[in-house]
C-alpha cells in the first residue's frame, strides 16, 4: 500500500515539475525569443538571406538608408555623412553591429509573412521581405553628428510622450558601406567604433545622477523642500574608515593641496570591464574629501538652489541622510540595474552599488563611486520627468510595410513604468527648469520655450590623471514639441559649458524639423 502511495506521489511530483518546466520555457521564449532570433549567429537568418531579397530600411520620412539590388546585395545611401551618422542605428549586413539590419531581420527577410504569401512569392520566383521605417530622422541624425564634431560620446533625442527615438548618434562611428573592408583589414576602423554608445555605453553619470538622489530625498526626508543647506567647503571623511567627520573643516588652501596631490588618482576596482572608471575622491594624509566642482562655495541654499548650482556637498549630505538602502530602492525604481527587454532595442543595464561607508554613499549620491548609466536610460529618466512622471518604452521601429504596400505594423506607445510618487515629477521638473533659467544649464535656454535640464561633469580616472565627461540631460516642456535629450561627450570638460549649448542647438534643429 505504501509503495503505491509513493509511486503516485512521485508521479504527481514529476507532473508538477514538468508543468513548471513547460511554463518556464514558454516564459523565457516569450521574453527572450526576439533576442535569440535576431542574433547574427542564427543560421536561419543566414540561410534566408540567400533566398529572400531583404526589404528597404528608411528613416521616418521615407529617406532610403539601405536597400537591396536585384542580386540581393545590400546597398547604402550615397550620402556618406548620413551613412556615418546613422551607422549604429542601421547596423550592417555582417552582424557586427546590433542595428536594424539584425534587430528587424524578422521583417526584412520575410519571416513575418503568412504561408500563402510565401507560397505565392515562391511560385512567382521572387521572394521579398518587408520594408521598414525607423523612428529616427536622418536629417536630425546628420545634424547631431556634425554638432558632436570630434568628440567621442553619444546623443539621443526622444519624443517623451510616445517614446519614439528621433535621433541616436554614437561617436566614433563607421561607414556601413565599408564593413567588408574593415573586416578584411583593408580599411582602418577607429577603436570601439562599432560600439553603440547610446545603448551600450556605461558611463559614470556625475551630477545628472543627482536627479535620482533628489527623488529619494523628496520621498524619504519629510520637509526637505523647506530646508536650507550651508555649503561652506568640502565634506571631510576619515580616509581609512570612510566615516563622515562633521566637525572637521578644510580651508581653501588645504583643499587646493588635496586637488594638486590627486590629479593621478586611480580606482582600485572597476564596476565593469566595459564601463567607466569613476575617479576616487581626493585624499591627503588621513582625510578624504567630497568637494564641489572647481572648489565652489555656495553658502546658504535651498534644495532647489542646490540642484540649480549642482552642489556636491548638499547632495552628499542628502545621500547620507537618505541611506544606502533607500537610495538603492529609488535607483531600482528607475530601472537602474535591471535588464531591459524592449522589443525595438537592446539596451545594456546601468548599475548602482550600495555604498558601505559614509564616504562612498556621499560619493555615490553625486553620481560617482560605482554608479554607471547608459545615455538612453538617462534620457528615459528625463523624459519621465517631463511626461508627468510616466516613463515610456523607447521605440525605434515606426512601421513595417509589406511588398503589397500595406502597413502590417506601426508604432504603438507603451508605458514602461511610473517611477514617481505623488508630486515628485512635478517638483523635479520645476527644479530642472530653474537650473536652465538660472543655474548650470543656462546655456541650454531657448527663447520662447520652457527648457529644463541637468548638467553633469563626471570625473573619470584614465591612468594618466583625471578627465571630465560632459553630460546634459533635459527636455522642452511643451505640448507641441515634447522633446527630451541626453548628451555625453567623453573627456570634453564641463557639462554646463560644453554639453548644454549643444543641447540647445539640437533642440532648435528638432523644432525646425517639426518635432
Amino acid at each position: 500500500m505504501n509503495t503505491k502511495r509513493n509511486i503516485v506521489a512521485m508521479l504527481i511530483c514529476f507532473c508538477v515539475l514538468f508543468i513548471l518546466l513547460c511554463v518556464y520555457l514558454v516564459y523565457i521564449v516569450s521574453v527572450y525569443g526576439i533576442r535569440w532570433f535576431t542574433t547574427p549567429y542564427n543560421s536561419r537568418i543566414s540561410a534566408q538571406k540567400t533566398t529572400v531579397k531583404a526589404g528597404d530600411i528608411r528613416d521616418r520620412n521615407g529617406l532610403v538608408l539601405v536597400f537591396s539590388d536585384d542580386d540581393g546585395n545590400r546597398l547604402y545611401t550615397d550620402d556618406r555623412s548620413v551613412r556615418r551618422a546613422c551607422s549604429h542605428v542601421i547596423g550592417d549586413n555582417y552582424g557586427q553591429v546590433f542595428g536594424a539590419e539584425t534587430l528587424y531581420a524578422h521583417y526584412l527577410l520575410g519571416f513575418d509573412q503568412s504561408m500563402p504569401e510565401r507560397i505565392y512569392q515562391s511560385a512567382a520566383g521572387k521572394r521579398e521581405g518587408s520594408d521598414i521605417r525607423l523612428t529616427i530622422d536622418a536629417r536630425l541624425n546628420e545634424y547631431v553628428y556634425d554638432m558632436m564634431d570630434y568628440y567621442q560620446g553619444a546623443v539621443v533625442v526622444m519624443n517623451y510622450k510616445t517614446g519614439e527615438v528621433l535621433s541616436s548618434v554614437s561617436q566614433p562611428t563607421f561607414d556601413p558601406k565599408s564593413m567588408a573592408d574593415y573586416l578584411s583589414g583593408e580599411k582602418e576602423l577607429a577603436e570601439s567604433a562599432m560600439v553603440n554608445r547610446v545603448t551600450m555605453g556605461r558611463y559614470t553619470p556625475g551630477s545628472v545622477f543627482k536627479l535620482i538622489t533628489l527623488t529619494a530625498a523628496l520621498r524619504y526626508l519629510p520637509g526637505i523642500e523647506e530646508r536650507v543647506f550651508h555649503c561652506s567647503g568640502p565634506l571631510v571623511f576619515d580616509r581609512d574608515s570612510g566615516r563622515y567627520l562633521e566637525g572637521v573643516q578644510i580651508s581653501r588652501e588645504e583643499e587646493k593641496l588635496f586637488v594638486n596631490e590627486n590629479n593621478g588618482n586611480e580606482r582600485d576596482t572597476m564596476p565593469d570591464e566595459d564601463a567607466d572608471r569613476g575617479a576616487e575622491p581626493p585624499v591627503r594624509e588621513k582625510y578624504s574629501l567630497v568637494r564641489d566642482y572647481n572648489g565652489d562655495y555656495h553658502g546658504d541654499i535651498t534644495l532647489c538652489e542646490a540642484l540649480e548650482v549642482s552642489c556636491n556637498t548638499s547632495f552628499g549630505i542628502l545621500a547620507m541622510e537618505v541611506g544606502a538602502d533607500k537610495l538603492a530602492q529609488t535607483a531600482g525604481g528607475f530601472g537602474i540595474g535591471k535588464d531591459f527587454l524592449f522589443d525595438d532595442l537592446v539596451v545594456y543595464p546601468s548599475s548602482f552599488s550600495k555604498a558601505d561607508s559614509d564616504l562612498n554613499l556621499a560619493w555615490s549620491g553625486v553620481g560617482q563611486y560605482k554608479d554607471t548609466m547608459t545615455p538612453l536610460q538617462m534620457c528615459m529618466i528625463s523624459s519621465s520627468i517631463a511626461n508627468e512622471g510616466v516613463m515610456m518604452e523607447p521605440k525605434m521601429l515606426r512601421m513595417v510595410i509589406t511588398n503589397q504596400n500595406k502597413i502590417s505594423k506601426s508604432v504603438e506607445p507603451e508605458i514602461y513604468s511610473k517611477p514617481f510618487k505623488t508630486n515628485e515629477a512635478e517638483l523635479l521638473r520645476e527644479y530642472m527648469i530653474n537650473a536652465v533659467e538660472n543655474g548650470t544649464g543656462r546655456r541650454a535656454k531657448i527663447d520662447g520655450y520652457t527648457v529644463g535640464g541637468k548638467t553633469g561633469t563626471a570625473e573619470i580616472s584614465t591612468g594618466e590623471g583625471i578627465q571630465n565627461h560632459a553630460w546634459f540631460t533635459g527636455f522642452i516642456y511643451d505640448e507641441d514639441h515634447p522633446l527630451s535629450i541626453c548628451i555625453i561627450l567623453e573627456g570634453a570638460g564641463s557639462g554646463g559649458s560644453i554639453a548644454a549649448p549643444i543641447a540647445k542647438k539640437i533642440f532648435e534643429k528638432a523644432i525646425e524639423l517639426g518635432y
